[in-house]
């Protein structure tokens, strides 16, 4: 079991704009959800830049709360997972295969963390860590959710066959109709089991993360991503606004005001050295 200690709770919460700690609620949930989703950004600066990503709670909380960076799944729900289970709640780890763009035939491994979380006798999903399509509060496991909200759980093809795992795959509804964005089970995950999921994803050549500058964050009703020099600002009515950056300054100064990630001056340096290719690639 991962948690914060009371000091290092209340830092998390004041990251988040938090005055106090809330009781274990669903509502207090979906608000820690959406602050998180807020405050600390989806980012992947390091792995781009070759540097180490460690997902052991005290450097995720060195890294997102003292450093105010931002991270990727296995350090963003880290951290969440940690300051949930201070606040009491239950949370179990669970493992995902992304879907996201991804043709049916494709396979593709476990490689993003999600959390289960049990409020008041009922379990939920809670994932601040996928970067644009992320459900923005809780959402029940064992109930539909509200037809107005832009997420859903589907039993997965798969698992419709005899003996077959029960899969479930989450779906985010677009202008084309629902979108599978990954696929998951309910077999509790131990943290050690992330640790080499992690070195893959940050250091691998063909991961994602190594090739390609992604950020997101929520700012009001908007989420905003960026993928290299492309920015999106897409509301909750799905309206969508591109823009394209066409220099490395512009997507620095992107990343500081809009992302609202803290860069030191090696930070910017490295941007700056491998924005070029990344811009005219």
């Amino acid at each position: 079991m991962i948690t914060l200690d009371s000091s290092r709770l209340d830092a998390y919460l004041a990251r988040l704009g938090i005055d106090a700690p809330p009781s274990p609620t669903l509502e207090a949930l979906d608000a820690l959800i959406a602050a998180q989703l807020a405050r600390i950004p989806f980012e992947n600066i390091d792995p781009l830049l070759g540097r180490p990503v460690r997902i052991d709670v005290d450097a995720v909380f060195d890294k997102l709360v003292t450093h105010r960076r931002g991270g990727y799944c296995f350090e963003l729900n880290t951290l969440l997972a940690a300051a949930l289970t201070a606040l009491g709640y239950t949370v179990t780890p669970l493992a995902a295969r992304v879907r996201w763009g991804v043709a049916d035939s494709v396979q593709t491994p476990a490689s993003h963390m999600l959390l289960r979380v049990e409020v008041a006798h009922r379990s939920y999903l809670a994932d601040v860590g996928f970067g644009g399509p992320t459900p923005f509060r809780a959402l029940p496991m064992s109930a539909p959710a509200a037809s107005s909200f832009p997420y859903r759980l589907t039993v997965a093809p798969d698992s419709a066959m005899p003996g077959a795992f029960h899969c479930q795959d989450l779906e985010v509804r677009g202008a084309q109709g629902w979108l599978k964005v990954y696929r998951f089970d309910l077999s509790p995950q131990p943290w050690i089991d992330f640790i080499s999921r992690n070195w893959y994803i940050s250091t691998h050549p063909d991961s994602i993360f190594t090739q390609r500058l992604m950020l997101a964050r929520s700012d009001g009703d908007v989420r905003l991503t960026l993928a290299n020099g492309e920015l999106a600002e897409r509301r909750a009515d799905g309206t969508l606004r591109r823009q394209t950056l066409t220099s490395a300054d512009d997507v620095i100064d992107a990343v500081v005001n809009r992302f609202q990630v803290e860069l030191d001056a090696d930070l910017r340096d490295g941007l700056g050295r491998v924005l070029p290719t990344l811009l005219h690639a």
